[in-house]
């Protein structure tokens, strides 16, 4: 009887110095008493229970040891409530493994909300607050948190952390409360951890601020930057996130709707494989960051300077306003879009930048597809590219360290410029830097397919030649690998870097009203081809219309209304130069050409017509003091020509070998040798008394040395010849483009010309 009386008093000792305690004992300065408990209730419901080892009264504050404050569920069972007492209350270090942090919420997790653990503090019981400079720690269910000096304002709902802030985040499917109601522990235990000078929760307004240093922390994630607000669903509800997929970042984030981070704002990410290092880390810096967590977006902004993205050591960009969708792998940049790309060789080695600017961009990596849009810019060390936009589509390299351009859609005023090196012509031995443009509505640049195709109203420009077509294909080659970097051909266009620089030119079809002119002379036709070979190491290219950066025009085909204008110097007077033909082929390694189909050939006062004609060319004569031009090697032979061995014709022999040979230039390098017409050959000529003479035959011969042309026919037909109102037969006919005299030899018949 004696020990339950002895019980009985202990226990109307301490519930009398708890009831002084919350009764008012303003009076009571300096009282000391042991094991305090002391409830905070709010609409008559009990909100907290604070729990001291030891505390002395000091005006109307407790200064209280050793302290527990345990926040309570709305709905907790106070008969339940554990004590705040002794080691059983002392909080868990942060990072502790998860079996220590589900032995402390065992006894709690469906009564408590939160709790502080202080050694030291000031409680005001009216002002329902209280104060420590000590070590605070603060533990959630969801949440740990240490810290230096502390505020909590019980009626305003607000707790203050001073100094030394440091938080770790488990993801809701780590809660103690769903584990020890029996959810299963789960194989991947996700953490969060952040640090910051100061922090401010406020439970009234669901929103948490870190402020000074924050740094952010989430697996292979960080975040930096000088204030970081996170804003709370109310009620603390989950964000709800409809995006498949999602379930690992709203297990982190739960209750979470909105993120923003201020001043100094880095995100970094670093891929899984370290060696993916240098390709795949991912940086961002802006002034200001708001991450939607519903939507899963990222809105990067900036007042003073633009905020930038850097994708490993070669690639950045900036905008004026840049939103990265999580979820869908997906961005865009609203305003002020460039994307500065560092272009390597194959050993790694910086060459160059490239550059894409535009007014806007969108960017989809689930499918590697880039858009931009309004007065895009995309330039590198040779080419620069205009349109009114552009969309890129990229793939992974063979290394799978990056992306490279896979093909190229530029829609709308579609303009390329490139820059080369050439000789300079007052110079000799120097190089001078020359440009080629081209220009159309449309372009597509398949660098996989190796083919680059220009729509609608192309105009090529440059030096040496102009073109305009319809359509233009340009098709490409891989370079062998290894092989010397060299300029990209001249009006090839957009190299765009690696893409480009590591192919060659190997064939050009324009095609639809085609019109190309060189230096005066001009050719019209439906369809235009070139073909286009690349030298062997050390071998210069010929002169020629277009050739650049060992690549080198080989051959021409013209195909469908040939006509080829010039102006000749005749007697003193300008002549044009006409040719027509339904096809024409010109080969520049062989110096030969060839035009079939109604060929028409008009030189100042002469007209010749057949139905296929034959052009042979030869280097031009070396002028003193210069060194010869090399001349590549032909392939042609006497049994590949189109016709049987022209050079054999017995009509074509050397007529005069000690006359004064006469050049017709057609370059610097080449001059016109030859001229073979063949089958319905008709040839007109108005003398200088402005007499029409005409001859015909199956067969002519124009030797450019000799100034002659040799009319034959096979048999039975005879060459004829039409002068002065008769008509001549005979074996062979000669006129001497000179001296204007047109002969017959041979069984010559003269008969009246009924005509």
């Amino acid at each position: 009887m004696k020990k339950k009386s002895l019980w009985l008093l202990l226990f109307c000792l301490i519930f009398s110095g708890t009831f002084l305690l919350a009764g008012g004992i303003e009076d009571m300065n300096g009282l000391e008493l042991k094991f305090i408990k002391i409830p905070f209730y709010k609409d008559q419901n009990l909100q907290m229970l604070i729990f001291s080892e030891s505390g002395r009264r000091h005006e109307r504050y407790i200064l209280s040891t050793n302290t527990f404050l345990d926040i309570l569920l709305k709905d907790a069972d106070v008969d339940r409530i554990p004590d705040g007492w002794g080691e059983s209350s002392r909080p868990y270090a942060l990072n502790s493994p998860l079996t220590e942090i589900l032995n402390f919420w065992r006894s709690r997790f469906d009564i408590s909300d939160a709790v502080i653990f202080t050694t030291a503090c000031s409680i005001d019981q009216t002002g329902e607050l209280v104060t420590g400079e000590d070590n605070v720690y603060l533990r959630t269910p969801i949440f740990d948190l240490d810290g230096v000096g502390f505020r909590a304002d019980f009626k305003r709902q607000i707790i203050e952390i001073d100094h030394d802030v440091r938080i770790v985040v488990r993801s809701s499917d780590l809660d103690p409360r769903k584990l020890l109601a029996g959810a299963p522990v789960p194989q991947n235990q996700r953490l969060i951890t952040a640090t910051s000078d100061r922090l401010r929760l406020d439970r009234k307004n669901n929103k948490i601020m870190l402020i000074g240093n924050v740094k952010i922390i989430d697996g292979r994630n960080t975040l930096s930057c000088d204030r970081l607000t996170v804003f709370m669903n109310q009620n603390g509800q989950s964000s709800q996130s409809p995006i498949p997929g999602g379930e690992d970042e709203k297990a982190i984030l739960n209750g979470v709707s909105r993120i923003l981070a201020d001043g100094n704002v880095r995100l970094q990410q670093v891929p899984a494989d370290p060696e993916k290092m240098a390709a795949e880390f991912q940086e961002s810096h802006s002034e200001h960051l708001e991450y939607d967590v519903r939507r899963g977006i990222i809105i990067l902004t900036g007042e003073r300077e633009l905020p930038t993205l850097r994708r490993g050591n070669d690639t950045r960009l900036s905008g004026r306003r840049i939103e990265l969708l999580r979820h869908e792998d997906k961005m865009f940049v609203m305003q002020d879009c460039r994307i500065v790309s560092l272009v390597r060789d194959e050993r790694g080695m910086p060459l160059y930048e490239r550059v894409i600017t535009s007014d806007r961009a969108n960017f989809d990596g689930s499918s590697n597809v880039a858009n931009f849009h309004g007065n895009v810019v995309a330039k590198d060390d040779s080419n620069t590219l205009y349109t009114d936009s552009l969309r890129a589509h990229l793939i992974q390299d063979q290394q799978g360290s990056g992306h490279k351009l896979d093909l190229l859609f530029g829609n709308g005023h579609v303009r390329i410029v490139s820059r080369f090196e050439k000789d300079d012509p007052d110079n000799p031995g120097q190089k001078m830097e020359s440009t080629s443009t081209i220009t159309s509505d449309q372009a597509e640049l398949n660098y996989r397919s190796n083919k680059l195709i220009f729509y609608n109203n192309v105009k090529i420009r440059d030096a040496a030649a102009s073109l305009d077509c319809d359509r233009l294909d340009i098709f490409l080659a891989d370079r062998a690998t290894g092989a010397t970097h060299r300029q990209s051909v001249s009006g090839a266009p957009m190299a765009a870097g690696a893409e480009g620089k590591n192919k060659t030119v190997t064939k050009i079809i324009a095609s639809g009203h085609v019109e190309m002119i060189s230096k005066g002379d001009k050719l019209n036709t439906d369809i235009l081809t070139l073909f286009f070979r690349e030298l062997p190491p050390g071998e210069q290219p010929s002169p020629g219309m277009i050739q650049s950066g060992g690549v080198q025009l080989i051959r021409i085909h013209c195909d469908g209304s040939v006509t080829a204008t010039s102006q000749v110097e005749q007697d003193g007077q300008v002549l044009p130069r006409v040719l027509r033909a339904a096809n024409a082929m010109s080969d520049l390694l062989r110096d030969y050409s060839e035009f079939h189909g109604n060929v028409t050939v008009i030189d100042g006062n002469t007209e010749i017509r057949c139905r296929d004609m034959y052009i042979f060319t030869a280097p031009a004569p070396q002028l003193p003091g210069t060194a010869a031009t090399p001349v590549p090697e032909s392939s042609a032979t006497a049994e590949n020509l189109p016709i049987d061995d022209i050079d054999a014709d017995p009509f074509a022999m050397d007529m005069g070998e000690d006359s004064v040979p006469t050049r017709i230039a057609l370059t610097d390098t080449q001059d016109l040798k030859r001229i073979v017409c063949q089958k319905d050959v008709e040839i007109l000529r108005k003398d200088k008394r402005g007499q029409l003479h005409r001859a015909g035959g199956d067969r002519a011969v124009y030797t450019i040395k000799t100034r002659e042309i040799v009319l034959t026919a096979e048999r039975p037909n005879r060459p004829w010849l039409r002068s002065n109102g008769r008509r001549q037969y005979c074996d062979i006919i000669r006129s001497d483009m000179a001296t204007e005299d047109l002969r017959g030899i041979g069984n010559v018949v003269v008969m009246p010309d009924e005509n």
